[in-house]
């Protein structure tokens, strides 16, 4: 199976060769107890009312598409496509339902996996993070490469994965939609120590993302003030002599050893000239 095969979809799953027993339809019947859930299945969360409505959509109507499985050794089937499906016919009682039968990799059923959530369900921002990175790290796919498969640029899908680097406490949240992915983003501005609490503040008083990301720009201004006022090293205050000797008047050093600034104090206009013209020179 080829990568432009995926790129187009479920569609292209459903439109190849089967091994189905009806040679016109390409679509079989198996029993729901000889179908295990897909192990890539990256879906965590599932919404239980929504499943319900599904239910009582197929006690209605029935299965109008058939779901997509691969076979497994002793007559029993793994799930690629169609998980809310499976489960849904769990819940309205069918015991047979209609599948179409696919062999594929390890790796294709990933992407299927994903490309069904992605196109047809709302995966959360962590859920589609997690498939994302799985593919990254066990299967060696670049992100623009999953960023073709996904129809996604490449930009949307490292942002995602940078989710993954905050906590298991944050990650859950966002699963549970409590907070969205622009929260999410806006967490990870703020340095790690701080963002439990920042995700805490954002819920409390219901923050919207605009408001969130002017808070995390006063919390990095907050905290870098705190670096820039902590006690100066031996060489930053021979630095203050040096230039106050030169200068005679008062010099202040505030920063890092890779950043901040100077400044130089004067008390009249005399001595400020006095100073621009020594820097003149």
């Amino acid at each position: 199976m080829k990568n432009s095969r995926l790129g187009k979809g479920l569609d292209a799953l459903i439109g190849s060769s089967s091994e189905s027993v009806d040679k016109t339809t390409g679509i079989t019947t198996v029993k729901v107890a000889d179908i295990s859930p897909n192990k890539f299945q990256p879906r965590i969360e599932f919404d239980q009312e929504k499943l319900e409505e599904l239910a009582n959509s197929l006690r209605e109507s029935g299965i109008i598409q058939p779901i997509i499985v691969t076979k497994k050794d002793n007559s029993k089937y793994e799930l690629i496509a169609g998980e809310r499906r499976l489960e849904a016919s769990k819940i309205a009682g069918f015991t047979e339902i209609p599948v179409i039968i696919r062999s594929v990799s390890p790796k294709e059923q990933l992407q299927f996996a994903i490309i069904e959530n992605v196109q047809r369900e709302n995966l959360s921002a962590i859920e589609e993070a997690k498939a994302y990175q799985k593919l990254s790290e066990d299967f060696g796919l670049t992100h623009g490469q999953i960023a073709k498969m996904v129809a996604k640029d490449r930009a949307t899908v490292t942002n995602l994965i940078r989710l993954l680097k905050l906590n298991g406490n944050i990650q859950k949240l966002i699963l549970k939609k409590k907070l969205s992915t622009g929260h999410a983003r806006t967490i990870l501005q703020v340095e790690e120590h701080l963002r439990q609490d920042f995700a805490d503040t954002i819920l409390k008083h219901k923050m919207s993302v605009r408001k969130a990301e002017e808070t995390a720009k006063k919390m990095k201004n907050r905290d870098f003030s705190k670096k820039a006022t902590a006690p100066q090293s031996q060489q930053f205050n021979k630095f203050e002599t040096e230039l106050a000797d030169i200068f005679q008047t008062k010099i202040k050093i505030i920063g890092k050893e890779n950043f901040g600034k100077i400044t130089i104090h004067y008390k009249s206009f005399e001595k400020l000239q006095q100073i621009i013209e020594k820097l003149k020179k």
